[in-house]
């Protein structure tokens, strides 16, 4: 006799192996959440920057004719483009602040000549130097570059700096288009705030809803427990009982997900990858049901073998890419004309077993004649070659209790004649 379950303690150690897991799990994917969103906020600031950079470079050259270059007069040094001075001319910097947020400098070599940051006077910071690093990095080496942490004027950026290049090739400077950390930070916590909000919400959710369903778990948990246990053994067409399918609860989900593995597993083991049909293993498994169902009921099946006619020239002429669309029409075509008539399997190549069950020869003639022409009538599509015909040959043989292996191979008999007597045939 089987020991009587203790409720009260089974309910506290599931209480104590869920709740706990669940809080847990619940905390690192909050965390690892937090950390993906914050890492997607730097990429999208710094594409962003990084498109605003372009544009004001394509803004200069649209608005300036002429490269960059300066002059040396009596009351200091000049920036120029072509003709034009930039010294003083903020208007454009500033009115791209104005509508994005973003701060912008344009620096001769390493030194700042126009800007829209501003020190703790409203001055702006105009003659400011550029860090060692973004020096090195940006006019050394002449390539573009973003920093998530630069320091200017005592006030952190996020930054991105690309080269001022004239069209010998010259970098005479750079410009920078950055913005302020803190407002960057102040996005991103107001942004994850909520998702932390909903985290805390979905674990004391998680806990109470696990604290009430405790109770009703191990009946569940031990059908769940069978139907897996049937699946590792093999049977792959084993079913789990509705009452833990009709589950409203993480049970549920686990059950219809043991039965989507179910699904996934019965197509991986018995479904040919290409094709979408039954493979060989499982052609051979649901033949050998088929043939019981004779030698127990009665019930008659006729079994054939076909193959696609000239399919190496397929190959050979079109590519193999070409072949295994080929192999997945014929596939497919026979897969529609065995609905409620039996089932097909990919035998191996372009070959293909096709049973009738509940059929005698003389019907499976006629049905196998009218998948020829079905085959026949419908040219195959490629990209963009014609559309071009496929035929296919089929030998079939009536079943009988004798050995599978001897029926296979009558089949394969009719289909040889076939193929060697002018192909595109049923014989049988």
């Amino acid at each position: 006799m089987k020991k009587k379950i203790d409720i009260h303690s089974l309910y506290l150690s599931l209480f104590a192996i869920t709740v706990i897991p669940i809080i847990l799990l619940s905390v690192i994917i909050t965390i690892f959440s937090v950390k993906s969103f914050r890492t997607s906020m730097h990429q999208e600031v710094e594409k962003g920057l990084e498109d605003l950079c372009n544009a004001i470079l394509t803004i200069y050259d649209t608005t300036y004719e002429g490269d960059y270059h300066v002059e040396m007069r009596e009351d200091g040094l000049y920036m120029l483009k072509g003709e034009s001075l930039l010294n003083g001319d903020f208007s454009i910097i500033d009115n791209i602040k104005e509508k994005t947020g973003s701060d912008i400098s344009v620096f001769y070599q390493d030194t700042r000549v126009l800007t829209t940051i501003r020190d703790n006077q409203g001055e702006r910071v105009i003659g400011t130097k550029a860090s060692a690093v973004v020096t090195a990095d940006v006019l050394k080496k002449g390539e573009k570059a973003f920093y998530s942490s630069v320091d200017i004027e005592g006030k952190k950026f996020f930054a991105y700096y690309a080269p001022l290049v004239n069209s010998d090739g010259t970098c005479i400077g750079m410009i920078f288009v950055g913005k302020p950390s803190a407002t960057v930070e102040g996005l991103i916590r107001k942004a994850i705030t909520p998702i932390i909000i909903i985290a805390a919400i979905a674990m004391m959710f998680g806990t109470i809803l696990t604290t009430w369903y405790s109770r009703h778990l191990v009946n569940a948990i031990r059908k769940i427990e069978m139907f897996l246990e049937k699946v590792a053994g093999g049977n792959f067409h084993a079913e789990l009982e509705m009452s833990v399918l009709k589950r409203n609860d993480e049970l549920g989900e686990m059950g219809k997900y043991a039965v989507r593995m179910e699904r996934a597993l019965q197509e991986l083991v018995e479904q040919d990858i290409l094709t979408k049909i039954h493979n060989r293993r499982s052609g051979e498994k649901m033949l050998r049901e088929v043939q019981n169902d004779l030698y127990l009921k009665g019930v008659p099946f006729c079994l054939a073998l076909g193959d696609i006619d000239h399919f190496k020239n397929v190959n050979d002429i079109y590519g193999h890419e070409c072949g295994d669309v080929v192999l997945a029409e014929m596939a497919a075509r026979m897969k529609a004309h065995m609905l409620g008539k039996g089932f097909v399997a990919r035998w191996g190549g372009e070959e293909f077993l096709i049973v009738y069950q509940g059929k005698k020869l003389e019907d499976a003639r006629k049905f196998m004649k009218e998948l020829l022409d079905d085959i026949r009538n419908n040219d195959v599509a490629y990209n963009d070659l014609p559309p071009f015909h496929v035929t296919m040959t089929f030998g079939i043989v009536e079943g009988s209790e004798n050995r599978l292996e001897d029926i296979i191979k009558a089949a394969d008999m009719n289909l040889y004649y076939g193929k060697s007597n002018g192909r595109d045939q049923v014989v049988g």
